[in-house]
This record gives C-alpha cells, sequence and structure tokens, in this order.
C-alpha cells in the first residue's frame, strides 16, 4: 500500500531544535515520534511535513518568515539524504514511492502566515507548500478558529477570495482547527477538495478539534478526506461530554476561556476521574466512524505525530502503523479499502486539487 500521513509535526523540531530527520531517535512524551529510519520501519511513504507557524508570530512578515525558513531547514536536510526526497505533486509522490524512496510534501499550519494576502499564498505554494490549514489555535484576520473568540462568524470576503485562490493555486484548503462557521464558509467557496488533515469524530469524542457527521458528510460532498487525528484526548472515547463540560467551565473560570489551555486540561480532568487511556482501539473506532458516515473514500491518516504530548496506547511513533493496516483487516475491512485509508484517499484529493488548479487557469 502507498501510505500517506497528512500531518506531522517534525519540522518544529528540526528547525528549533537541530533534529537531524535521518537518525534514528528514542520516541518521548511530546516529541521524537518519526525520523527517516522509523519511516522506513514503519512503512511510511509520503508524510506532509506540517509548516506550523505560531500564533505568537502575529499576522505579518514575520510570521511568513518563520515557514520560509522552516521551508528551508526541511529542504536542506531532505536533499541531504538518500532515500528521500521532496514531492509537490500527486505525480512527484507516485514516481519517488514507485521508485523506493519516500515523499516529503509540505502543507502550511497556520493561516496568519499569508498576511490576508493572495501573493503571499502564492509566494508560499511556489515555495512548495500544497495545503493551508486556515487557522491554527486563534482566530485571524480573515477567519474564525474553532478554539479563539470568533471574530467574524466565519470566513470574511477576503476568506473566501484566499479560498478561491487556493483553488486555482492548487493547494488544498485545511479546516482542522477552524470553527464551525468557517468550516460552512470554506466548504461553500470551495471548486476542489477540502481537507481535514488532523481531525477526528465528535460523535465519539466531543472536542472542538473533531468534526461532526453533518460536517464529515459535508467535507465527503466536496470530494474531500477527513484524516484522523491520533492525538491521545482526540481519540479517547472515555471523554465523554460530562468530561468536556467540566473542563471547559474549568477552563472559562482559571484562563478567562482561552481554549489553547484545552489539551492540558483534558489530560487534567482525565486523570482525576481515573479515565482510561486512549488505545489503538480508539484509533480505529474513529476510523471506522468516519467511513460509515462520510465514506470509505473519504478517511485517511493524519497522526500529528510531533505536534501533540501524548499518542494511544499501541501508536506511540510512526513504526506503530502497521499495527492500524492489522486492525482494519482483523475487523474484517476489505485489502481495497484498508488501501484508501492509508493513502489512497488522500493522493486522489490532491490530484483533483491539480485537476481544479489546471481549469481555473
Amino acid at each position: 500500500a502507498l501510505v500517506m500521513d497528512g500531518h506531522v509535526d517534525t519540522p518544529s523540531l528540526m528547525l528549533d531544535e537541530g533534529y537531524r530527520l535521518g537518525e534514528r531517535h528514542a520516541p518521548q512524551p511530546g516529541r521524537a515520534h518519526l525520523d527517516l529510519p522509523r519511516m522506513v520501519e514503519g512503512g511510511l511513504d509520503a508524510p506532509f511535513f506540517s509548516i506550523f507557524v505560531s500564533r505568537h508570530y502575529g499576522e505579518g512578515q514575520g510570521a511568513t518568515d518563520r515557514a520560509l525558513a522552516m521551508i528551508a531547514e526541511v529542504e536542506r536536510q531532505v536533499e541531504a539524504l538518500d532515500g528521500v526526497a521532496m514531492a509537490y505533486t500527486s505525480g512527484d509522490v507516485l514516481r519517488l514511492t514507485r521508485g523506493g524512496q519516500k515523499a516529503i510534501l509540505l502543507g502550511l499550519e497556520g493561516g496568519h502566515a499569508l498576511q490576508a494576502s493572495e501573493a503571499v499564498l502564492a509566494q508560499l505554494r511556489d515555495a512548495g507548500i500544497r495545503y493551508v490549514t486556515l487557522t491554527h489555535t486563534n482566530t485571524n484576520a480573515w477567519a474564525d478558529s474553532s478554539q479563539d473568540t470568533p471574530r467574524h462568524g466565519g470566513l470574511t470576503e477576503q476568506g473566501v477570495a484566499l479560498v478561491q485562490a487556493m483553488n486555482r493555486l492548487g493547494v488544498l484548503v485545511d479546516v482542522s482547527h477552524v470553527s464551525d462557521g468557517t468550516f460552512a464558509d470554506a466548504v461553500r467557496a470551495s471548486r476542489a477538495p477540502v481537507l481535514a488533515s488532523h481531525s477526528s469524530a465528535r460523535a465519539l469524542t466531543p472536542n472542538v478539534r473533531n468534526l461532526s457527521d453533518a460536517q464529515l458528510r459535508a467535507l465527503a460532498a466536496t470530494g474531500g478526506v477527513a484524516l484522523v487525528n491520533l492525538y491521545a484526548d482526540v481519540v479517547n472515547r472515555a471523554l465523554d461530554t460530562v468530561v468536556m463540560a467540566a473542563v471547559e467551565r474549568r477552563v472559562e473560570r482559571d484562563y478567562g476561556g482561552d481554549l489553547t489551555r484545552l489539551w492540558d486540561a483534558i489530560g487534567a480532568e482525565s486523570a482525576a476521574r481515573g479515565l482510561r487511556a486512549a488505545t489503538l482501539a480508539d484509533a480505529l473506532d474513529h476510523i471506522e466512524h468516519i467511513a460509515a458516515v462520510a465514506g470509505v473514500d473519504h478517511v485517511g491518516l493524519g497522526s500529528d505525530f510531533d505536534g501533540v504530548p501524548a499518542l494511544p496506547e499501541g501508536l506511540e511513533d510512526v513504526t506503530r502503523l502497521p499495527w492500524i493496516t492489522h486492525g482494519l483487516l482483523a475487523r474484517g475491512w476489505a485489502e481495497e479499502d484498508v488501501r484508501k485509508v492509508l493513502g489512497g484517499n488522500l493522493l486522489r484529493a490532491l490530484a483533483e486539487a491539480e485537476r481544479v488548479a489546471r481549469e481555473m487557469q
């Protein structure tokens, strides 16, 4: 199977901590989940490396420069290694992986780095970016986040224009982290498949970072793909609505509603209530739920490796990806459908975005 991952945060370690992609690292809580030797062991062929720009960089040139510096570091390390190369199209992914190489794609996490500018979007597209996560945990000048105070009720007119510009440039629109209003506006505005690069099912784990069943169906209607986030607190089915309500009350009381504190608060509440840890079975449940609601052509993997403090038991790093394959087969899945989840669906969405861009030229 072609195995793709829609969201890996290893580039932040590469730029900020001198993390070497080509060296094998021991996994640790919250970091060192992925490197090239373990990609080979785990069978991961083509991850999207997240060019993550923290909200702290603001919405000006500093944010764009941060993205460009991270892209340059990824390219520098990849070019120095054998058996791996940068990929910019669906054709590149097939060419490289069929030749026995790993393919590295790039996605921008944090639409504020665009400076609300189509020219900056084009600049980052030319630098290799192939999807844009419209927001991170911060509402920006043109789109509301699910983890911040809404200001626009969704996308502004400029936000709609940026989504349409992404369509023209062959850049996938990513709705992970966005508010429900932004999600609805993005789905309406996009002519190409819409991606959720690292989001799971809200019906199973009622987290604002997850997608409702109605959203899953709307995403599927665009031809898009929901890529299951493996972050423990996003897939843990023990985190019911009672826990979430208690967490939100605590965050509101202690942090003035700053939902960026939600992650640690969920973990603390879980521990206080003696709830079980997340497991591989939880992640498989999310894959199956999304397949049942949106269709098997609209679900994939978006691990969030190196970007989350905890992963499910049995999915501690990239070497454990074969357990997802084994788990789905053990549940009676057809091999053809497993191949779609592992990478076929994401590759199709990327190819369709490229086709739409050619039509719009």
